[in-house]
């Protein structure tokens, strides 16, 4: 793991235990049925039913490949720039906000809105 994706789970660690929800780091996935690939992170619950996979624009983590070629209804994946190995509250939620959340209500953070990016 680079110094970028390192400072990058940091953040994302850091979201986890101010904002309540669920991050996963290595977190390992089956892919296409069979193949099992490490990801340098996973936010559960967020951007599709089971989750959203992070890796890091330009770092080896990188999965842009996939982002248009993955049609997969459980995970979504996430291209973050560097920009994230900082946790910033508000940025945080309002990526989350914008992934939406996707498990029952009886787990909904009391910060989530559910608005996307531009939604007034």
């Amino acid at each position: 793991m680079t110094e970028i994706e390192f400072k990058v789970v940091e953040a994302w660690r850091q979201a986890a235990d101010d904002l309540g929800i669920k991050f996963t780091s290595p977190f390992t996935v089956a892919i296409l049925g069979s193949s099992r690939v490490e990801h340098i992170g996973f936010v559960h619950h967020f951007g599709r039913r089971i989750g959203t996979i992070i890796s890091v624009l330009d770092q080896p983590s990188s999965l842009a490949d996939l982002v248009c070629s993955h049609k997969d209804e459980d995970y979504y994946i996430s291209v973050l720039s560097p920009g994230y190995g900082k946790y910033a509250r508000r940025h945080f939620i309002d990526t989350l906000d914008d992934w939406q959340f996707f498990a029952p209500d009886s787990e909904r953070p009391a910060w989530y809105t559910g608005k996307y990016w531009g939604q007034e």
